[in-house]
């Protein structure tokens, strides 16, 4: 599976809302339910980011369709340098529904913040040592490839 990779410039250069909003203006079109779930986890969202978990370990998008987008945020002097490398996606990855979104979380505050996320079922809070595994995010979506091996010897 394919990767794209940004960096979201954080604090000093931004509040840890101002750089939730700037990931959710990254992945989701204005006005779609993306947009809305998103905006609506700002809360959970801004402590993962205050903390500095997504400085180390990255937020993890699984679009309906397209690659994976992993997206770190900078802290620090290194922040107002990667504003101005900052990169906007080519597309909104989530205006389909059927996309995931896991948050890195440190084991002291996730049962908190996985409470706090309950509402929203397409976000999710992970150990900071878990990776997002994609056969599961498809499962949890109800998708199942299906190849018809008929179809590939018709000349």
């Amino acid at each position: 599976m394919s990767v794209i990779a940004r960096r979201i410039a954080s604090v000093p250069y931004r509040t840890s809302s101002q750089t939730w909003q700037a990931v959710v203006d990254l992945l989701a079109p204005e006005p779609s339910p993306a947009r809305t779930a998103l905006l609506s986890a700002v809360g959970p969202s801004a402590v993962i980011i205050a903390e500095g978990y997504t400085n180390s370990v990255p937020i993890v998008v699984l679009p309906a369709t397209g690659p994976r987008i992993r997206i770190r945020t900078v802290h620090g002097s290194d922040a107002f340098d990667a504003a101005e490398d900052e990169t906007p996606l080519m597309s909104r990855p989530l205006d389909q529904p059927g996309w995931t979104l896991s948050l890195p979380c440190a084991a002291d505050d996730f049962d908190e913040l996985q409470a706090a996320l309950a509402e929203h079922p397409q976000i999710t809070v992970r150990a900071l040592e878990d990776d997002v595994d994609d056969a599961a995010s498809a499962q949890a979506h109800g998708v199942q490839i299906v190849i018809n091996t008929a179809e590939l010897e018709v000349p």
